[in-house]
This record gives structure tokens, C-alpha cells and sequence, in this order.
């Protein structure tokens, strides 16, 4: 019940924070004059804006503070990287790209996914935060805030490529090594079988200590499927608005994580309370009594991931089997989508299980 009531509680803080503050990043700009230069870095272009100008906003763009200049809102960049020379009055935001400091950041400096650069001669009144990330402080650099570390190696392996199309100007061209049709699908099967594994050992530790609330989501799921498929396919159309409505505004860059958590905790509970139920459904009509849960879970599971992993192995040999292997794919994916979306619909109903939906 106190968990609910913690989520409960970081979605309503989200609704008022889009409220209160959505204009405090989106900033028109007045009287702008951009210069375009060539740069080496990784996106684009480079935006150089001049002083005293108020926020600035840019996607797949860098932008540079030059020492002359001053920003007296915010400066923040998605997809590109910020070079902070000058003076910001407001925060300095870097997401997909690195952040570099050497003059001075009246507000919190913040970067996601790229590298955090504090030059000696740097001011940062607020607090320091990088987010799977890293940061490299020269000695004497001045923070008067907290200087805060999230690593999530994976994000800051997979932000630079997600954001690197977003530039007008696509001028680097990448080396992708020669890996054989049939290497790749060996890697696509391993893969899949790791998944697999990772799978049931979820599976089998959420029913050992949560196994009350994946009765109660499974309840929900064979009772009231139809409503479980509903609130599970709005629930996942929110994911990404929502994390967009993060990125934006500053307070709730550090609610990502926690965000992103959740979600992938309600995926897997969900997973494993429509597997569990599809099991205890075969069970019921082939009169199987007293079967262990984790039996239940196993079976349910076998059903779901069937059909998809017979297409990745059918696929192996190449030439014809690609096709029919193909085919059986779009099946599974379908078939595995419908009973994840019913899942997480059965932990939203449930609220992760911690209720009984319905009568």
C-alpha cells in the first residue's frame, strides 16, 4: 500500500510540474542572430547566439557561449553539445551530448548521456548532476551545489546514436565492420536465448517473494482481460510522452530513472502474471491439481515464447527458412505483445498487485 501510494504521489508531483513550469524552459527567443560555423563534433552544426539573450532551446544542435555572451534564462541543448564560455543566468542542459564549463552557470548544471567538462575557471552556483554519464572536474573549479553521479551504462551507450539523426546535417560517415548474414542470426539467437533465461529466473524469483500479487494481477488478467489489454496499451502509449515531459523540464530530469524503473519493474510483473495465468488455465483444463506456481509460470511462459522461438530457429540455415522462419516471428511478436500489454494492464488495475480489480 505504501509503494502505491509512492508512485501515486511521483505521477501527480509530474502533473503539477508540467503545469507550473512547462514555460520556464520554451522560450522564445527575441532579436536572435545565429552564426554557423563547422565544428568536429559528433552532431551538426554549431549555434552561437550572442549576449543577453534569453533562453535557448535546440534539438540536434550545439550551442556555444561565447565569454562576451550572456543567456538570461536557461541553455539547453538535445542532441548537441553545450560549450558554456560565457555567462548563463539560468541552468545549462546537455541530453545526447557532452557539456563543457569554463565560464559561469548561475542555476544547476545537468547533462544525460554524454561527458560532464568543468574547467578550472568554472562557476556553478547550483548543483552538478550527470546521468549516465561521466564527469571530468578540473582542480579549482568552483560548484557551490551538490555534484550528483547516476551511471547507467546503458543509456550513455544508447543516447548519442538515438539522438545523432535528429541533426539537419548528417556529414560523418560511421565504419560498420562485415559480419556475415549467418553470424547475425547465430547473435539475434543468442540473444533472444539470454532473454529467455533472464526471463525465467524473473519469473521464478517475482512468484517466490510476490506471489500473492501475481495471483491478484492474474485475477484481473482472466476476469477482465479485454480492460487489462485497454489499460495496459494506454499505459504504454504514456511511457514515452511522459519522459519527454521530463526531459524538458529541468526539475524532472533526476525522476527519469526512477521513472524508467518502474516501468521496466511493471513490465516484467506484468509478464510474469499473464504467464502465470496462461498456465493456470492449461492446468485447469488438462485436470492438473495442486501444480507448484512456479510450474504454472513456466508453462505460461513456454506458450507465450513458443511460436517466436521456433522462427528464430527455423531462420538459421538462411535462404528459404528466413521467410518461413520470418513469418512464424510475426506471429510470436504479435502473440507476445498482446500478452504483455495484457500483463501491464493487470499491474495498473492491481496496482503492482498490492489490490484486488473488481468484485
Amino acid at each position: 500500500m505504501k509503494r502505491t501510494k509512492i508512485v501515486v504521489f511521483v505521477f501527480l508531483i509530474l502533473i503539477v510540474s508540467s503545469t507550473l513550469f512547462s514555460q520556464i524552459i520554451i522560450t522564445k527567443s527575441l532579436n536572435d542572430t545565429v552564426n554557423k560555423k563547422d565544428t568536429d563534433s559528433i552532431v551538426g552544426i554549431v549555434d552561437t547566439t550572442l549576449s543577453n539573450e534569453k533562453s535557448r532551446v535546440k534539438v540536434g544542435e550545439n550551442i556555444i557561449v561565447l565569454p562576451e555572451d550572456t543567456i538570461s534564462g536557461d541553455a539547453v541543448t538535445i542532441g548537441g553539445n553545450l560549450d558554456v564560455q560565457g555567462f548563463v543566468k539560468g541552468d545549462a542542459v546537455c541530453i545526447g551530448g557532452n557539456l563543457h564549463i569554463s565560464g559561469t552557470v548561475q542555476g544547476d548544471a545537468t547533462v544525460i548521456g554524454g561527458r560532464a567538462t568543468i574547467d578550472s575557471t568554472a562557476f556553478i552556483k547550483g548543483d552538478l548532476t550527470s546521468i549516465a554519464g561521466r564527469i571530468h572536474r578540473q582542480k579549482g573549479a568552483r560548484i557551490k551545489g551538490a555534484v550528483n553521479s547516476i551511471s547507467i551504462p546503458i543509456l550513455r551507450s544508447v543516447l548519442p546514436f538515438a539522438f545523432k539523426f535528429t541533426s539537419p546535417h548528417k556529414t560523418h560517415i560511421y565504419y560498420h565492420p562485415f559480419i556475415s548474414s549467418f553470424a547475425k542470426r547465430i547473435t539475434i539467437f543468442g540473444v533472444y536465448t539470454v532473454k529467455i533465461i533472464a526471463l525465467i529466473v524473473f519469473i521464478l524469483l517475482i512468484l517466490l517473494f510476490f506471489k500473492t500479487g501475481v495471483e491478484r494481477v492474474s485475477d484481473a488478467i482472466e476476469h477482465y482481460f479485454w480492460r487489462s489489454v485497454l489499460a495496459g496499451f494506454i499505459g504504454e502509449i504514456l511511457f514515452i510522452p511522459l519522459t519527454i515531459l521530463l526531459l524538458v523540464l529541468i526539475i524532472g530530469i533526476p525522476l527519469i530513472p526512477l521513472l524508467w524503473m518502474v516501468i521496466v519493474a511493471a513490465l516484467i510483473f506484468g509478464y510474469t502474471g499473464i504467464a502465470y495465468t496462461i498456465g493456470r488455465i492449461a492446468a485447469e483444463r488438462r485436470g492438473w491439481i495442486n501444480k507448484s506456481p512456479y510450474i504454472l509460470g513456466l508453462i505460461g511462459l513456454v506458450v507465450i515464447e513458443i511460436i517466436p522461438f521456433f522462427g528464430r530457429l527455423v531462420s538459421l540455415p538462411g535462404g528459404g527458412f528466413v521467410f518461413v522462419g520470418g513469418v512464424l516471428r510475426i506471429i510470436g511478436f504479435i502473440i507476445s505483445f498482446v500478452a504483455t500489454i495484457a500483463g501491464l494492464g493487470g499491474v495498473i488495475l492491481t496496482r503492482f498487485g498490492f489490490r484486488k480489480f473488481g468484485k
